[in-house]
């Protein structure tokens, strides 16, 4: 019986989204309603302050992402995204990628050099000054015959 309350904590706390990075991102500075497209929860597992929720933190404790970063300007928008709404000291991001994109330019290093760059540009005034982003490496997955797959861990703190 814990497990199913714990399950359903989990879900009045959860929101799912799929599709662009950047077009998601825009919305939630912007304050737009009905960011997540997804049916309508059953009245047993809606939360009594879901209706109100704004994401007015627009910052979340986990972001998923799978293959977001196949070509360069896919990790970049991945980085930025990451930047922009993960929790700061709590949030984690995971980020299942290939340690290369063959003929595309993406991956686990260019991911991890976009985080680096963003981190360094966050020097300067603006919203994001004194953030800086972490990457590990958090498991790889190599068969021996096929392209190598990073589980990859990304966390936002501030700078000292």
């Amino acid at each position: 019986m814990d497990e199913c309350r714990t399950a359903k904590a989990l879900v009045e706390r959860s929101v799912f989204a799929g599709g662009d990075w950047m077009g998601l991102s825009h919305k939630l500075l912007a304050g737009s309603d009905n960011i997540f497209p997804m049916p309508a929860p059953s009245k047993d597992l809606l939360h009594p302050n879901q209706k109100k929720q704004k994401y007015e933190d627009k910052r979340f404790d986990l972001i998923l992402a799978s293959e977001t970063t196949y070509t360069p300007e896919s990790c970049e928008d991945t980085a930025f995204l990451m930047l922009r709404h993960l929790k700061i000291n709590d949030g984690v991001g995971l980020v299942a990628t290939k340690r290369f994109y063959f003929g595309v330019g993406g991956g686990t290093d260019l991911f991890q050099a976009a985080c680096e760059t963003l981190s360094s540009a966050s020097d300067y005034e603006g919203p994001y000054s004194g953030l800086r982003l972490c990457v590990k490496v958090v498991q790889s997955y190599d068969t021996g015959n096929a392209n190598i797959r990073d589980l990859l861990r990304v966390s936002l703190h501030q700078k000292m």
